[in-house]
């Protein structure tokens, strides 16, 4: 309609001219209209055409991204290509375009380009042999050859047993299947950090430095006559564990029989405890202050010991170690968030106890991901974790996240299915350096979480 008045305008003009007989201004209007015309029309055939480009712009930097993603995660050119192509036409239509456009998909050494032309009618320009304009663009996306680092600090108190157990199992290998490409090497590395009341660093690192195990002992004796335990019929009641609604029995003894003395047997299973403050929220002075190892011992028979938690997988580019790690999580004991937080720093750092994580540098980046279903159940009495100052736990809590973020982490926290305001306050003042809090109050949440936590990760491995 626009273009329909400016003509109109035009053609009342050039007959107002050529109405006017006095020869030369008749002529020279003669000669001048047609590039009169074309000039005034110009500027809206080419405001049309920059319009378009920027549509395709868009379009083909979503193609390119998405397409960028694939490409870190599958050898399959085709696949990569279709989906940069139906990114790419999904965007066309939702910006309104209303032809097609064929992207092309050109692929590099280290990404993808996805380059879109089309021809464009010309309204006015035609008047001087511009029948056309041809309107294109195009966008690069390359891997990044930095390193990306994660530690994935992940809750497995008795809170989480069951359903909620097996969602995070789900959410946390479909990340790690995004992020880690090949099954060995590459450039994304990835530790677990299972906890609950305590971390279990492994039997394999009991003599890492910076850890202190005692040796194992025998003290005293422990006498029994054997019986066999059964729930008392009847004598259910309601509990809490881990802060969790659960179902407690009154037990009893049968079948006893002669009084049996074994000896105590003080042992070592991978658990650690916590050094006195202010060493436990900091990362240093491991040669003087070491992680303390605790032992403990069992009655013969005993099902459980001290240390309930599965052992944590260390920075690692085996992609198959970090989602073992992830199965053989269970649920149980109760919560200590600043024992998860710690550890999870530890991996990033590359001083002792471990030092399989990279120096600080521009070409590394660091991330720690947080998730928990609820607040701090225990304290520390130090090294043990058998108090239940559920302030002090949250004071640590918050004083680790601060001295994490001032090591240049960026922090993830996710809050599952958590009704403690307090807790989700501190988890998401926790999230910083560009990590984000997410709120997850079912599976599917957990799963979204998870998942835009992986494509924040690829987007900060794409480089236009």
């Amino acid at each position: 309609m626009k273009n329909n008045l400016i003509l109109k305008k035009i053609k009342n003009l050039s007959s107002l001219f050529i109405s006017d007989e006095r020869g030369a201004i008749a002529v020279i209007f003669a000669v001048m209209v047609i590039p009169m015309m074309a000039l005034a029309g110009a500027a809206i055939d080419y405001s049309q055409a920059t319009s378009i480009k920027n549509q395709i712009q868009t379009s083909a930097d979503s193609a390119a991204l998405a397409g960028g993603r694939a490409f870190a995660q599958s050898d399959d050119e085709d696949y990569i290509s279709d989906i940069a192509k139906k990114v790419f036409a999904q965007n066309m239509v939702n910006s309104g375009f209303a032809g097609t456009i064929e992207p092309t998909v050109i692929f590099l050494e280290d990404g993808i380009r996805v380059e879109a032309t089309t021809t464009m009618p010309t309204k006015f320009l035609q008047l001087v042999g511009m029948s056309s304009l041809s309107v294109g663009t195009f966008s690069e996306i390359e891997i990044s050859a930095a390193q990306l680092e994660v530690a994935l600090v992940l809750d497995t108190t008795y809170s989480m047993d069951g359903s909620k157990l097996r969602a995070l199992k789900r959410s946390a290998t479909m990340m790690i299947n995004t992020l880690m490409t090949k099954d060995d090497g590459g450039s994304v590395k990835v530790g677990l950090v299972p906890f609950s009341r305590y971390v279990n660093i492994g039997m394999s690192n009991r003599n890492e430095p910076g850890i202190n195990v005692p040796a194992d002992y025998t003290n005293g004796e422990h006498c029994t006559n054997n019986c066999s335990w059964r729930r008392v019929p009847g004598s259910s009641y309601s509990c809490t564990n881990d802060g969790a609604p659960a179902t407690c029995w009154r037990w009893e003894t049968y079948n006893c029989g002669t009084l049996v003395c074994y000896p105590k047997n003080y042992r070592w299973h991978g658990c650690v405890g916590s050094r006195n403050n202010p060493l436990d929220v900091r990362d240093d002075r491991y040669g003087a202050n070491p992680v303390p190892g605790l032992l403990d011992w069992r009655p013969q028979g005993a099902w459980n010991n001290l240390c309930q938690t599965a052992p944590l997988t260390r920075l690692t580019d085996h992609k198959s170690s970090v989602i073992s790690g992830i199965s053989s999580m269970s649920a149980d004991d109760s919560t200590y968030i600043p024992s998860g937080l710690a550890w999870g720093w530890r991996i990033l750092s590359a001083q002792e106890p471990f030092s399989d994580a990279e120096p600080a540098s521009d070409e590394i980046t660091k991330v720690l991901v947080l998730m928990t279903d609820g607040e701090n159940t225990v304290s520390p009495s130090y090294p043990l974790h058998d108090q239940s100052d559920e302030n002090e736990a949250n004071d640590l809590t918050q004083d680790l996240c601060v001295n994490i973020k001032d090591d240049d982490i960026i922090v993830y926290t996710i809050a599952f299915d958590v009704s403690d305001n307090t807790i989700e306050s501190i988890l998401e003042s926790c999230a910083g350096n560009g990590g984000r809090y997410f709120d997850a109050n079912n599976a599917s949440d957990l799963e979204d979480a998870f998942k835009l936590i992986a494509k924040d990760l690829m987007d900060l491995r794409l480089t236009r």
